[in-house]
């Protein structure tokens, strides 16, 4: 099972789009979780969910290869956390899976506080199912070490041992970079040589030894599309029940 994150960058323009077309080609994700994006033009009903979350069209979903995905609201997120229950059949999970694609927005208190609350929604959601979250967080979504350029507040720690936890998951990068510095997911405008990594994709625990990669996309062409990089995780099939 291939798994993509990727924010779009406030859906494109005339003179920056290819997003969904170079994804297709060069990812091929079973499972997309998209951030600052349009729905594909050639989207048929069933196979995907978005909302809108800007009056400039564009917003935040989760789009499948194949099968369907019964939406399930997030109570006070509705345009930055969207997702659902996805069928089973051809789904590495016998409990039921849950897919959930985050653009954490700062809130009336800021990212962490209300990252905060949406940890707080997903483990009610995630009680007695399997869960994928990623996305844009907004926060660093990997451990930093002390030696790393960009710091690393005891806020955001907190929270990732929330996402460890309380929601019993692991960061895909991190998990196949282990001791590694954290890879640049965002150029962000006022310095684009920092390695910011605030785009991720957290699966369960149970199925960190089915995780065959987890890389950062970069390059040109990326670049071209979008200030944030694509992250791609690869799970191996597996039959196992999954466990907290």
């Amino acid at each position: 099972m291939r798994i993509v994150t990727f924010n779009f960058l406030a859906g494109g323009s005339s003179r920056r789009n290819g997003h969904w077309a170079a994804v297709r080609e060069r990812l091929a994700p079973d499972v997309m979780l998209a951030q600052e994006c349009r729905p594909p033009a050639d989207e048929g009903g069933g196979h995907g969910l978005w909302r809108r979350a800007s009056r400039r069209g564009w917003g935040t979903g989760v789009f499948l290869a194949q099968g369907a995905i019964r939406p399930i609201a997030v109570r006070g997120f509705a345009s930055w956390v969207v997702g659902g229950e996805v069928e089973q059949e051809g789904w590495p999970a016998r409990r039921p899976l849950r897919v959930f694609s985050i653009h954490c927005p700062a809130g009336e208190h800021g990212y962490m506080r209300t990252l905060d609350r949406i940890i707080d929604r997903l483990v009610r959601i995630g009680d007695g199912a399997d869960l994928i979250v990623g996305g844009d967080l907004n926060v660093v979504v990997g451990y930093r070490g002390p030696d790393e350029p960009v710091r690393m507040v005891p806020g955001e720690r907190r929270l990732l041992d929330r996402i460890a936890g309380e929601l019993g998951l692991v960061a895909c990068w991190q998990a196949k970079h282990p001791g590694r510095p954290l890879a640049q997911t965002l150029r962000w405008t006022g310095n684009r040589r920092m390695p910011y990594h605030c785009d991720g994709i957290f699966v369960p625990h149970a199925w960190r030894d089915r995780l065959r990669s987890a890389e950062v996309m970069d390059g040109p062409e990326w670049e071209r599309l979008s200030d944030h990089n694509p992250v791609l995780a690869v799970i191996e099939p597996g039959g196992g029940r999954g466990r907290r």
